[in-house]
């Protein structure tokens, strides 16, 4: 297995074990929702076209596409899209201030610049790299890191994209070591 891959796992695995456990079980139901309306959107409710393709560029950044799918394959835009019309309407209006946000950071660093997905992927991560310690862009992350987890059969994780890229297997019959992380005390022990 590559570096890259073990990188990208690592963060994956990192970022949802970071996820507060209390935040989950509180908001579960409209998580599921908005995994179930992933699976089967078309088009969006909250986002606009262009607002979509712009947080889609940015998850698409967050989770790149390289061999293996990233967030855009994985459908985290709809997933997005939907938990602001469910478990968190309360950020639409951080959504909307942070793609305003996003937009002004975009100027600042290239005034010839159009929009955000339009720059070049370099630019994008200069871009985010700049707003990565602002809350909407941990927002943008951790929605990011849910859709494309998330059980494929409520809506996230499109054809088992995030899935794939762990090596999480979806069958009901598990034997040690569950994980690359539990192989040395296996063979110590």
């Amino acid at each position: 297995m590559s570096i890259k891959k073990r990188s990208r796992r690592r963060f994956l695995m990192e970022s949802a074990a970071g996820l507060n456990a209390a935040w989950i079980a509180t908001n579960y139901s409209g998580i599921l929702a908005a995994q179930q309306h992933a699976q089967q959107a078309t088009h969006f409710e909250f986002f606009s076209a262009a607002q979509a393709a712009e947080i889609e560029a940015v998850s698409a950044q967050i989770i790149p596409t390289d061999d293996t799918a990233g967030a855009r394959e994985a459908h985290c835009v709809y997933f997005i899209d939907k938990a602001l019309t469910t478990f968190d309407k309360k950020n639409q209006a951080a959504y909307t201030k942070g793609l305003d946000d996003l937009q002004a950071k975009t100027k600042e660093l290239y005034p010839d610049a159009a929009k955000f997905s339009a720059l070049t992927a370099e630019q994008q991560i200069k871009t985010l790299t700049a707003m990565e310690k602002t809350p909407f862009f941990t927002m943008v992350r951790n929605h990011t890191v849910i859709g494309f987890l998330s059980r494929p059969v409520h809506g996230g994780n499109y054809q088992q994209a995030g899935w794939k890229l762990i090596g999480y297997e979806d069958t009901l019959n598990h034997k040690p070591p569950f994980g690359f992380y539990d192989a040395q005390p296996q063979r110590q022990g």
